[in-house]
């Protein structure tokens, strides 16, 4: 009747929230997510799991932000369920956790000692000398020792260590809602993007990884320079940027980064991620009309000649056709009419467009690079490494540190005067057993064997 009643007292949402099961579920279900989140590509745009997973699992996807998986709701969700949980068992547990820390361990009585595993005993002939001596010999072997007197008509020494440990997990529960706490703070409050600039090119914003918006950074960054270097089969061997950042317009700093050596600043660390090589070309155009003009025309751009009212862009660019480049040049009017030309080096074409003949002259061609960066800016990155130093070291306490206690009580019983040596460990026995026979070994030597 008596457990019976207690189970109907009990608060249900307490009893779910302090619940193992409840911390084991969650456990499991983000180790299972973040294997998920791992596995499927994050922060691309959504025309790529369409075109990679399918209709299905790309409806999938959208609804359940698999593609943002540690920024989703149902993922900070878990976390927070999990910080409550771990939040409720600790502070269940710590009512008896106080009522270990404040227990005096000198609050004992012989017939523990007596009982106790570990322990070994001596009757001494002269009883006075011989306990003043293994006082002594206690409190220099077993280290720093407190005593009180009237203990079972006798006397007792206590050597005590590691009694805090007892705070060892909450060290530990505390570390793991640092780093949560942490990652939520670099989730919501940080960012990831890309970012593409050509050599000379600067910007103060990036693009987000999913494409979808421009992310302002409070200052400039430029790239001053772009180093590729190639092993002999083609492939690339080493490529860095050198990149100045610009705050109101003044060069602060400057620096080369290359694949893992990144570059930080204001909180934000640019990483070398990639390069991609863009060809631009210098056509020579002539016209009937006694008009001329040199183009650089970068690809992916176009370029008006505004005299001609004509407009000229890449169409394709081939970097090796018979030893030589090759570029096909769009050309279009005010009228929406377009033609296309393949140029070459060192060889002139005529194009007859819009009522007018033009002459063109391949002057040069070559390929431009524009270095790939990934930014990121995680504010809690700090947070998170507290909180990984303070969980190392509460793992340490818990599985290292024990709370020792070894006991001396020495006095007259039955006639006889006596003297008990006693000890107790709650972790780490075999080191404990050590010692206590280390202490035992010197009162041994001093008091003789045991009658």
């Amino acid at each position: 009747m008596k457990n019976a009643s207690r189970g109907r007292g009990e608060n249900p949402v307490i009893s779910f929230l302090t619940s193992i099961r409840l911390a084991i579920f969650l456990l499991i279900t983000l180790a299972v997510t973040s294997i998920v989140g791992t596995v499927i590509p994050q922060g691309e745009p959504l025309q790529f799991y369409l075109e990679r997973y399918g209709d299905t699992a790309f409806r999938l996807i959208h609804v359940l932000d698999l593609d943002n998986t540690y920024g989703s709701w149902w993922f900070v969700g878990l976390l927070i369920l999990f910080s409550v949980n771990l939040i409720a068992c600790t502070l269940k547990r710590l009512p008896h956790t106080l009522a270990l820390y404040r227990k005096d361990s000198l609050e004992v009585d012989l017939d523990r000692l007596i009982r106790s595993s570990m322990k070994r005993s001596w009757e001494t002939a002269n009883g006075t000398d011989e306990i003043k001596r293994a006082k002594a010999i206690f409190a220099k072997a077993a280290g720093k020792a407190v005593g009180r007197d009237g203990v079972d008509g006798g006397h007792l020494l206590l050597a005590e260590t590691g009694k805090w440990s007892y705070w060892g997990l909450y060290i530990l529960h505390s570390s793991i809602l640092v780093i949560l706490f942490g990652a939520i703070i670099g989730t919501f409050f940080g960012f990831k993007g890309n970012l593409l600039l050509f050599e000379g090119e600067a910007t103060d914003r990036v693009m987000s990884r999913d494409g979808q918006r421009e992310i302002p950074l409070g200052f400039q960054v430029r790239c001053n320079d772009f180093f590729l270097d190639f092993y002999e089969n083609g492939a690339p061997k080493e490529y860095r940027s050198d990149l100045s950042i610009y705050q109101n317009g003044t060069e602060v700093l400057s620096r080369s980064i290359r694949v893992n050596s990144p570059l930080s600043y204001d909180g934000i660390t640019f990483y070398q991620s990639s390069y991609q090589a863009v060809p631009e070309v210098t056509i020579r155009v002539t016209s009937t009309d006694g008009l001329h003009k040199s183009l650089t025309i970068p690809a992916f751009e176009k370029i008006p000649w505004q005299e001609a009212r004509l407009v000229f862009g890449i169409l394709q660019y081939l970097p090796n056709v018979h030893g030589a480049p090759a570029a096909r040049i769009a050309v279009s009017n005010e009228k929406g009419q377009i033609d296309a030309i393949w140029l070459v080096p060192g060889r002139e074409k005529d194009l007859r467009f819009d009522g007018k003949d033009l002459r063109f002259t391949l002057e040069k061609a070559h390929m431009r690079y524009m270095t790939g960066l990934q930014v990121k800016k995680d504010p809690g990155v700090w947070i998170v490494w507290l909180g990984c130093t303070a969980l190392i070291f509460g793992f340490v306490i818990v599985f290292w540190v024990p709370h020792r206690r070894i006991w001396l009580w020495c006095g007259e019983r039955d006639g006889k005067t006596v003297v008990l040596l006693a000890g107790q460990s709650n972790k780490n026995q075999i080191q404990f057993e050590k010692d206590f026979a280390r202490v035992e070994d010197a009162l041994d030597r001093e008091l003789g064997a045991m009658k």
